[in-house]
């Protein structure tokens, strides 16, 4: 289980809990590659990095129900 911020703190910004295990998810992979890709030493758990992220507003989340398949669309947050 996370930490803090925990899945009812990330829940109100995301949707159900199914929506919130989407969104982190996939975020933590879009992490977890890119460090890979740049090789990062960084070893913080993307997870984590995920939550604190959505749970800041520093990338949005919008799902897609497109053909009845729940998907989260992850974006950066431009500021």
């Amino acid at each position: 289980m996370l930490a803090k911020p925990s899945v009812n703190d990330v829940m109100p910004k995301v949707g159900t809990r199914y929506e919130v295990a989407l969104a982190v998810a996939k975020r933590a992979r879009q992490i977890s590659n890119k460090r890979v890709e740049e090789g990062d030493p960084d070893i913080s758990d993307p997870v984590d990095v995920a939550t604190k992220e959505i749970d800041a507003g520093k990338v949005t989340v919008a799902m897609n129900e497109q053909e009845q398949i729940a998907d989260a669309i992850i974006e950066d947050v431009v500021e």
